[in-house]
């Protein structure tokens, strides 16, 4: 979450005529994150969250990611519930943006991950998978393998500047990651940004899972991939007791196919490059105004790394 788009207080009150959710209260910017434009809202009848879908996001995705949040969530996995206008829509314009509201969620970002945490993180993440076959709404990954070699050519000055080296590690990367790349694994909708920032919780519990704007048609073990890059790392390096409890807390929900443990390694290494490219490309962009905090793509150059060393899945505590 981040603010790029500025919204006053007038414009908020108006806005919220077309819903109905009494009248605001007070409300404040919301700067975690890079993607789109987010405030909290409380009014007479609750605390609200209120997106403006930025230049990234196309419009036509929008109601991907708010269906399958709604489909989430009436099926008691706790994620945002859109909150439909007056006209039952999901989606509003605001300062010519497109807008939703969203159900608030209590709970926190966990501060120093536990293993109970991300077994808990990795059983979310399975029940995310299996109840997104039961809906029938499809998009493209855009951060797919194959459009890796456009983030490499948008990143390649940024990463000049950290690290001579930096651009031919990632070049050799990429060709290695292509050419071992996995045909025809289980695959479905999947969260595809499922970090620390992204989960909710009351004290080991999860609260809720927000931020969807990720969400596509990819492989369930690449998801599984992002997490253990988000979730299994610390300071000192990769843990492999929060690893071995993220993954048996996925298998605990759905178990993974032998495929999918084979090529477990490799789709850990893509999920690497592919958040260390992103994080490259936000680090030089700057947007005048914003309320932002880009993320810092050194830590994914040492995941990067690690990652090229792992030949099974059993070096990430599957057993």
């Amino acid at each position: 979450m981040a603010v790029y788009t500025h919204v006053n207080k007038e414009e908020l009150i108006l806005f919220l005529k077309g819903y109905q959710v009494g009248e605001l209260k007070s409300f404040e910017e919301i700067s975690e994150g890079v993607e789109n434009t987010n405030y909290k809202l409380i009014t007479e009848k609750g605390t609200y969250i209120l997106t403006l879908y930025e230049d990234r996001v196309k419009k036509e995705d929008i109601p991907f990611f708010l269906d399958f949040m709604f489909h989430l969530s009436s099926n008691k996995i706790n994620c945002p519930l859109p909150i439909r206008n007056k006209e039952s829509k999901l989606i509003s314009e605001l300062n010519s943006k497109p807008a939703s509201i969203l159900s608030f969620l209590n709970g926190t970002s966990s501060q120093k991950i536990t293993a109970e945490q991300t077994f808990e993180v990795g059983s979310v993440l399975a029940k995310i998978h299996l109840t997104g076959k039961k809906i029938n709404i499809k998009r493209k990954n855009p951060m797919s393998i194959n459009n890796f070699e456009e983030l490499i050519i948008n990143s390649a000055e940024t990463a000049n500047t950290i690290s001579s080296d930096l651009n031919i590690d990632i070049s050799n990367e990429f060709n290695r990651i292509k050419k071992n790349w996995p045909k025809d694994l289980p695959s479905g909708i999947i969260h595809a940004d499922l970090f620390p920032d992204n989960v909710l919780f009351e004290k080991n519990n999860i609260s809720g899972v927000i931020d969807f704007c990720f969400s596509c048609i990819d492989f369930f073990s690449y998801d599984l991939g992002i997490c253990i890059n988000a979730w299994c790392f610390t300071e000192e390096g990769f843990d492999l007791s929060l690893s071995e409890n993220l993954l048996k807390g996925y298998q605990s929900i759905r178990k993974l196919e032998d495929s999918e443990i084979e090529n477990l390694p490799i789709l850990c290494s893509a999920s690497s490059l592919r958040f260390l490219l992103t994080r490259l490309n936000d680090w030089k962009s700057e947007k005048k105004n914003a309320v932002v905090t880009p993320k810092n793509p050194k830590d994914f150059i040492k995941i990067l790394k690690f990652n090229k060393t792992i030949s099974s899945a059993s070096e990430y505590g599957l057993k």
